[in-house]
């Protein structure tokens, strides 16, 4: 039987240069890491992040008992949940203005998130533009796809990937928790081992930093804390447009 596996993590959530909050929230344990990136403006991002977080964490002991299956079954209902939670919370009335945007749906308010749970078969899950990255031997790749319009042209072949990461319309994302509908999440189930580092983060990084930037940061650092503050550092010098919220976890046994 394989081990469970377990990490140790870092995290760090900041306003930014530009946004007058912080609409990010973060929830780290033992074997539940999340991100969730809120949006809307005023408090209803806040409420929107805060709801999916803990929709998530209240069913952590649970997940560590769950088949794969089961676990992509529980996520999935909690994250539906955490969208009603919104809708009620906002009582049918919209925000005025945000910058992010859903396709076809215009201005609303909910959350992307991007997770990760450890176990025999480690699992990640994401609904947005909030990604997971694996860094192992000094190379950082994606697990996650973005649900953007930007990515969705890429796919298609229309703009490359340095292109997208200017693209003017970079910040209109598919698929959301909240105000549209019962949300898609994603699942992947990823091999990972003893060493590895897993990166979750909003999009107030990766808007700023390239990932290849990213893995120049990460080969420099000397240990987990100067990582996670040179990648919100550079992040910031970069512009800090928006929030910027990180988990970084070394994945032991």
């Amino acid at each position: 039987m394989a081990k469970i596996l377990s990490a140790q993590a870092v995290s760090v959530s900041d306003t930014g240069r530009v946004r007058a909050r912080n609409e990010d929230r973060i929830f780290t344990s033992e074997r539940l890491f999340v991100v969730a990136d809120g949006m809307g403006g005023h408090t209803l991002g806040d409420v929107a992040a805060q709801c999916a977080i803990d929709a998530v964490a209240a069913i952590e002991q649970d997940l560590d008992s769950y088949s794969v299956e089961d676990r992509k079954s529980a996520i999935k209902i909690a994250l539906i949940e955490a969208a009603d939670q919104i809708c009620r919370h906002l009582d049918g009335v919209l925000p005025g203005s945000t910058e992010t945007r859903i396709l076809n749906f215009g201005q609303a308010a909910g959350t992307t998130v991007a997770g990760l749970h450890l176990g025999e078969r480690p699992l990640v899950f994401h609904v947005g533009d909030s990604r997971v990255y694996l860094y192992r031997d000094q190379e950082l790749s994606r697990l996650t796809r973005d649900h953007s319009l930007v990515q969705e042209m890429v796919d298609a072949g229309e703009i490359t990937d340095d292109e997208a990461h200017t693209h003017p319309r970079r910040s209109i994302i598919t698929r959301a928790i909240g105000t549209y509908g019962p949300p898609a999440v994603d699942f992947a189930e990823v091999d990972l081992k003893v060493g590895d580092f897993v990166i979750l983060c909003s999009d107030g990084l990766t808007d700023e930093l390239t990932d290849a930037e990213m893995t120049r940061i990460l080969r420099d650092a000397i240990d987990m804390d100067e990582a996670i503050n040179r990648l919100v550092s550079e992040a910031l010098a970069s512009g800090g447009r928006d929030n910027i919220s990180i988990v970084l976890a070394h994945i032991g046994e």
